[in-house]
């Protein structure tokens, strides 16, 4: 090939571009006879350098096309159905989260029994807190409702007008999935596309009928139907793997949590779509359980919640994952894959259904070096000059340079675990109450106490951070302030629970995103959790050691001034020198004074 022909200048433009013919056989597909990119060059001999690649990279994409294959009428209508049944199950597991009003009314009791026989240490105060929590809770079924109408709108408002791009993400991953040979732009992926809104349509009807207490409601659009049935052979009546953890989950034999039989039921689950629907449970052996824990190695975290893989089954989601590129499972996490796995097996040995435990031994290696590390000078630098602190184009584009100043958790969160070295979720369930003068001192409580929702990751991560000056400049106490003045019980009020009800799930997500779009993750080692290495690392700088420092940091045994934070007076003292002593060389934080 002379690469000389595949280069040219096109009219009113002095760069040169790239150019292919597209063969005959893949023009319907492609949609053009010729490809063009420019090189982004004005030299010729440059433009012979850089042409290479580009044409190396159509070829290979033309044979990919080939390898494709068109899409069936059947194809598309089982893309829109499993659309139509992801959507649905995605309402009802909303719906499953909200509070009963059994249990809003129960607390709202309970609150009012402490508070008259004298238990609550606020008195009335106590009662219009949990009431306040409980209305907060009842909200949610309206704010759910809200969000669906608008989505509803939204959608037959864009089918009106045949508007793809609410979909068009969903339908490439199907495409890509699925790999048929269709283009974006193309009448098969418009069509597609249409497909997949009718189908979200039907779901979210089905939603408003579940609302009303009807569960009866079918699809009426017909590009919304269930296809033909695919008969499988299954395993005996009793015998499958999920019918059998059922049997084991009723009884917790080891008195588990429930949400620990929750998390496990989805594991256990996940296993059992990697063997297959008609793999009896009697038949789990090493070899299953080894090529289980292979996949897993290729597995994005936190699957279930991911929009983009929501009705994927297991291998699908692997192969989806191979364009997403999300991060996957770590060897700590597949390792409690493993012991779900094994908990359950370790009950069908003993109910004689398999003779030994295939998850013995199963287990990785476990590397006990921590594999995150502390942010760099320059990253600190990076992030704290960037948009988000300094000023930003809106609220949805915070990584953007602009005049909108944000006030919210995203500003607050990290400048608060910089300065404490405090977890994520330990930050974003803080409530009003929790930031307090303690003898003349500004101090974080970090506790369970306050809300039932809220969590620590032990019993000795329950203690009490002075908060350090810098924050105090920065406005912090302002902002505790306008958080009081307005009633709120949260100090983030605006921090909504993921789907598993989890303060921290979203905006460790947002975080995640927004550290790469500034260029400051490149790798996996640099997270969230970083600040808190980085607090660490800046006691030991001030001279204290990892012994004397542990508490604050929440690694000691729990105690009772842990949990209540009552602090002695030498206690305190102690604890405000050691924040006190915290600098970070080389970081400038003037410009964020507010």
């Amino acid at each position: 090939m002379c690469l000389a022909t595949n280069i040219a200048r096109r009219a009113g433009s002095a760069s040169y571009y790239a150019r292919l013919s597209v063969p005959k056989d893949l023009q319907a597909i492609v949609g053009k006879k010729e490809v063009w990119k420019s090189l982004g060059t004005k030299d010729a001999r440059q433009a012979r350098a850089l042409v290479a690649p580009v044409l190396a990279k159509w070829h290979a994409e033309f044979e990919e096309l080939r390898r494709r294959r068109q899409a069936t009428p059947d194809d598309v209508r089982a893309a829109t159905w499993e659309h139509y049944k992801a959507e649905v199950e995605f309402h009802q597991q909303q719906r499953l989260s909200l509070p009963t009003k059994a249990e809003i009314d129960g607390a709202v009791d309970q609150a009012r029994a402490a508070v008259a026989s004298g238990q609550g240490r606020e008195g009335p105060i106590d009662l219009l807190n949990v009431v306040g929590d409980a209305l907060v809770l009842k909200g949610q079924s309206e704010w759910q409702r809200e969000q669906r109408t608008v989505r509803k709108a939204t959608i037959e408002k864009h089918l009106a007008e045949g508007e793809t791009a609410l979909v068009e993400g969903w339908a490439l991953d199907v495409i890509r999935r699925e790999g048929w040979a269709m283009e974006p732009g193309s009448p098969a992926f418009r069509d597609l596309c249409q497909r997949l809104q009718r189908a979200e349509l039907e779901a979210l009807r089905r939603a408003e009928e579940h609302d009303r207490g009807d569960f009866t409601g079918k699809p009426n659009d017909p590009a919304v139907k269930a296809p033909a049935p695919n008969l499988h052979v299954i395993a005996a009546p009793g015998e499958g793997v999920m019918e059998l953890f059922e049997t084991f989950a009723s009884e917790n034999p080891k008195k588990v949590k429930p949400d620990t039989i929750r998390m496990n039921r989805e594991i256990v689950g996940w296993f059992a779509q990697h063997v297959g629907p008609t793999f009896p449970a009697f038949k789990i052996d090493k070899k299953a359980v080894r090529e289980w824990k292979q996949a897993l190695a290729k597995f994005p975290i936190k699957a279930a919640e991911v929009r983009d893989f929501r009705g994927l089954t297991f291998k699908k989601i692997i192969a989806a994952n191979e364009h997403a590129k999300r991060q996957v499972l770590s060897e700590t996490t597949i390792n409690k894959y493993l012991s779900a796995l094994g908990a359950f097996c370790q009950w069908l040995m003993q109910n004689g259904i398999i003779d030994s435990n295939p998850v013995d031994g199963m287990h990785l290696g476990k590397d006990r070096r921590s594999k995150v590390r502390p942010y760099t000078p320059e990253e600190l630098t990076r992030i704290f000059a960037s948009p988000l602190f300094t000023g930003c184009l809106s609220e949805a584009e915070e990584h953007r340079p602009g005049n909108v100043r944000l006030a919210d958790h995203r500003y607050w969160l990290p400048l608060l675990s910089l300065f404490t070295g405090a977890r994520m979720n330990e930050l974003a369930q803080l409530l009003v109450a929790d930031v307090r003068q303690e003898r003349g001192r500004w101090i974080l409580h970090v506790t369970r106490e306050g809300d039932e929702t809220k969590t620590v990751k032990t019993k000795g991560s329950q203690r009490v951070i002075p908060v350090h000056p810098e924050l105090e400049r920065l406005g912090f106490l302002d902002y505790h302030t306008q958080r009081s003045a307005a009633g709120d019980r949260r100090l983030f009020p605006e921090i909504k629970p993921d789907a598993r009800g989890h303060l921290s799930g979203h905006f460790s997500r947002f975080w995640g995103r927004y550290v790469a779009r500034i260029g400051v993750k490149d790798d996996a080692a640099v997270n969230f959790h970083s600040f808190r290495h980085g607090m660490a690392d800046a006691l030991r700088r001030a001279g204290f050691r990892d012994e004397e420092f542990g508490f604050l940091l929440g690694h000691t045994q729990a105690t009772t001034t842990g949990r209540y934070g009552i602090l002695a007076e030498g206690d305190l003292t102690q604890r405000c020198k050691m924040i006190d002593a915290v600098e970070f060389p080389g970081l400038d934080l003037k410009h964020l004074h507010r």
